[in-house]
């Protein structure tokens, strides 16, 4: 008996060790003819991270998975992401792996899966990946028997964590499914079978021709389905579909015909109620839906019948009718109702632009106050013909009454009386004449707050219709602590709003106070998957701080502000020119007084789509002081920490073009400019060099020196700046600068020191070379004493040096003897070892 337990043992051990040890020996093979299949194949960038083979997970069938599957499209397409799987699995016949005549799969999970496919203006699509069959290498009939990759014997199918977008931007249709999951079973080795579906999404988004058909939807669906799979027919039997709170089942069928699907669906709603209805409204379906009150008559029906073929469509036909119907939440003391509403979306088979939808009409009473809404579009993949009206009040101080705003407050009183009709063919040749637009909204005593942001205030605002201008007058908006007053004009609103194309417009922006810190955007993180543009790599996070320009404004600003705050800095003053086009900002001869004193600003600032905010500006300068441009400019104390010793003003001018990063700052390396800044009275108290510079010459007073008539001229060259020669005058001291300084704050200058006649004897040497290395925090100051020797040398081959031990000086004078000779040789060289000890200091 122990034998035989023993033998099982071993027998089980060598079992579980084979089923390890297998995956091993044939994943190589299997990573390989993937990965050339996939290049034989497609016309597309194509690649796994890895492939993992197991025996054990779907024993005992052989699972194969890739992980971070991804395939990307060539040419226009490089960057867009057809497919990116996390995990694809596949259960495997383990004989098959064996064998060299393919591989049989019986199931297939995809998870983490996202897919996107594009159709451009042109037709062009990505996902036409397939090389055409003559790129194909051909092959003998029986080698291509014996290569033969694939053979699928399907019983089931899961998907989890699946994201599509459908983005077809020549016939104006987008769709969106976000994470939808699904599993599907049924024998596909048989011609009949019943195949049975459950799937789910939260989100489901569907436009066309720019009118929003679904928003976030959430879909569900339950069907068993006769599948007839010899003749690609598809019969719908017991089945239940949800759209929100909608619940319902299709009748009918789907039949495959080549490229051309058949069809004839009819949506059964017999129980539909107004409350379901309302599930399609996200506001109302979102907060306390199964609470909410309604009453009314409610009636939904859709069908779809004919072929689906290329751009032809089955015709297919919507209708909603709500009668007499209120809805109200329990909790809040009013409702709204007098609710009427008739829609229809219908097309009679063929295109999409022959798409129909028609609202008329929409009528609700909120807190006794009537609006009624009208709507008409037709053709809307050709020419979007439109014509929709509005008119009613609405007081906002009620809806709190109706509906739960939570943390929000809303008042103020809305009258509308407006209409617009014409064709998108208009807009786009300016011929605003044709269009009928007219009317006019009026806002007054309207307040917005809401934890989190500012509270927003607009006294009174009225917008005025032609088919032309928009025009807003009277408006005054405050935002938290900040106001602004605009009167404008503006053109394109129509284009603007239709088709986003560029709105035009002529502003006079005035402000009392305005801190911009309170707008500075945070950048939010791509986090939706499917809008990856490389699926192994994170989406960038937009730094916090960017003042974002919108690309489709094209406006020309008349600026007054009063006081601007930005950053550290306190800006008062303002006035200018604004152009506000392309994303960038054009400042036209901007005036301020900024950091005690006065500037001119012409440049612009852009923020060109996925790149850094770029400056490219001059700016003239008037007494600005240098201690608060370093306290309030980090590219001051980037390139400048000298400025906050200094104690005075200066004026000049500065070029400067840069990249910004996301706290607005410059980055550095990509700092460019030139100027020239000077200065009629300069303190250097605690400047450190000036202090080793005043120990070498053992002049004390110095330190407390003040520079007279300084003038600087510099370049920067990526981050480096560069400066001309330039004097410094301390008291009867004389410095002459040029060098550089570096992006990590080391100094590299060489200059001359003048010596004046009140040093003395010293003076008679003139100039002393010397060096300043180091950083503005710790300097090093070197004399050339070699230089100093030369200089020496050659006053006393002039005869200086009789003068200076009492000898003459007069080139005339008769020859000396050996001995007097000798003398003043020895004197010479001790009067230059006396001028070196009083210049020489280490300095560290």
């Amino acid at each position: 008996m122990k034998r035989l337990i023993k033998i099982t043992g071993i027998t089980l051990a060598a079992v579980v060790l084979l089923l390890m040890v297998l995956p091993l020996a044939f994943k190589g093979k299997i990573e390989t003819l993937v990965k050339s299949e996939g290049n034989k194949m497609l016309n597309a960038q194509f690649d796994f991270k890895s492939l993992n083979i197991s025996l054990i997970r779907n024993f005992p069938q052989a699972s194969v998975t890739l992980k971070d599957f991804w395939l990307k499209g060539v040419e226009e397409f490089e960057n867009d992401t057809l497919v990116y799987a996390g995990e694809l699995t596949a259960a495997v016949n383990v004989m098959s792996i064996f064998g060299d005549s393919g591989f049989e799969v019986s199931k297939v999970i995809v998870d983490d899966t996202r897919l996107k496919a594009i159709v451009l203006e042109d037709g062009k699509v990505n996902w036409d990946v397939m090389k055409p069959s003559d790129e194909v290498e051909e092959q003998p009939e029986e080698e291509s028997e014996e290569s033969s990759s694939f053979s699928i014997s399907l019983k089931k199918l899961s998907v989890d964590d699946l994201s599509i977008i459908y983005d077809d931007r020549q016939g104006g249709m987008y769709a969106e499914v976000r994470d939808f999951d699904a599993t599907c079973s049924g024998d596909m080795t048989s011609d009949n079978t019943t195949i049975r579906l459950k799937a789910q999404t939260p989100a489901v988004t569907f436009r066309m021709g720019g009118v929003p058909f679904l928003n976030k939807a959430k879909v569900g669906a339950k069907m068993d389905v006769d599948a007839d799979l010899k003749n690609m027919k598809f019969t719908l039997r017991e089945n239940s579909l949800s759209l929100n709170a909608i619940e319902a089942a299709i009748d009918g069928w789907v039949a495959m015909q080549g490229e051309a699907i058949d069809m004839d669906l009819k949506l059964n709603t017999n129980e539909i109620g107004f409350k379901e209805i309302l599930s399609l409204v996200p506001a109302i379906y979102a907060k306390d839906f199964a609470g909410l009150k309604t009453d009314g008559v409610a009636t939904l029906n859709a069908y779809a019948k004919g072929k689906m073929e290329g751009e032809n469509l089955p015709a297919f036909d919507v209708d909603l009718n709500v009668k007499n119907a209120m809805f109200r939440y329990p909790s809040l003391p009013a409702g709204v109702d007098g609710i009427n509403i008739i829609a229809k979306v219908h097309n009679p088979g063929g295109t999409a632009d022959a798409t129909t939808v028609v609202v008329n009409p929409f009528n609700f009473t909120l807190a006794g106050n009537p609006f009624s809404m009208t709507a008409n579009v037709k053709t809307p993949i050709s020419d979007l013909n439109f014509n929709a009206a509005a008119k009613g009040k609405l007081d906002l101080g009620k809806i709190k009454d109706v509906y739960p705003l939570e943390d929000m407050d809303l008042n103020g009183v809305v009258n509308a009386d407006m209409s617009v009709a014409g064709a998108m063919s208009m807009i786009d040749k300016g011929e605003y004449d044709r269009v009928q637009a007219s009317g006019s909204i009026n806002l007054s005593d309207m307040v917005f707050q809401m934890a989190g942001i500012p509270d927003v205030n607009i006294e009174k605002s009225t917008f005025s219709f032609e088919p032309r201008y928009l025009q807003l007058s009277q408006t005054k908006i405050g935002i938290g602590e900040n106001d602004i007053t605009l009167d404008s004009r503006f053109e394109n609103y129509l284009g603007y709003i239709f088709k986003g194309t560029t709105l035009k417009g002529t502003l006079n922006v005035s402000s009392q106070k305005m801190n911009l810190n309170d707008f500075m955007t945070e950048g939010d993180e791509e986090s939706e998957a499917v809008e990856e543009e490389t699926p192994v790599e994170e989406q960038a996070e937009e730094a916090m701080g960017v003042i974002r320009v919108p690309e489709n404004i094209d406006f020309r600003m008349q600026a007054d502000f009063k006081q601007v705050l930005f950053g550290k800095m306190n800006i008062t003053d303002v006035k200018g020119l604004l152009v506000v086009k392309d994303s960038k900002v054009d400042m036209q001869n901007l005036s301020l007084n900024a950091m005690g004193g006065g500037v001119v600003v012409n440049g612009s600032y852009a923020t060109p789509a996925e790149k850094n905010p770029h400056l490219n500006a001059g700016f003239a300068l008037n007494n600005i002081a240098f201690a608060k441009a370093y306290d309030e400019l980090d590219m001051v104390r980037q390139l400048a920490p000298i400025f906050l010793n200094l104690k005075g003003d200066f004026s000049g001018n500065i070029k400067v073009d840069t990249d910004l990063d996301g706290e607005m700052s410059p980055v550095v390396k990509t700092l460019n400019g030139s100027g020239s800044l000077s200065t009629k009275d300069l303190c250097l108290s605690d400047v450190q060099f000036i202090n080793i510079v005043a120990d070498i010459l053992k002049k004390p007073a110095l330190k407390e020196a003040r520079a007279k008539d300084l003038n600087v001229e510099f370049t920067i060259n990526e981050g480096k700046v560069a400066t001309k020669p330039f004097d410094i005058k301390l008291g009867d001291y004389v410095m002459n600068l040029s060098g550089t300084t570096g992006l990590d704050q080391t100094i590299d200058y060489k200059g001359k020191i003048t010596i004046p006649a009140s040093a003395g004897f010293a003076s008679k040497i003139g100039t002393v070379d010397m060096n300043i290395g180091g950083t503005f925090t710790s300097p090093k100051v070197s004399i050339d004493l070699e230089s100093l020797a030369k200089q020496a040398a050659q006053q006393a081959a002039t005869g200086l040096i009789e003068k200076l031990v009492g000898g003459s000086s007069s080139s005339s004078t008769a020859e000396k003897s050996d001995s007097t000779t000798t003398n003043k040789a020895e004197k010479t060289v001790e009067t230059i070892k006396a001028i070196g000890s009083l210049f020489k200091k280490k300095s560290e």
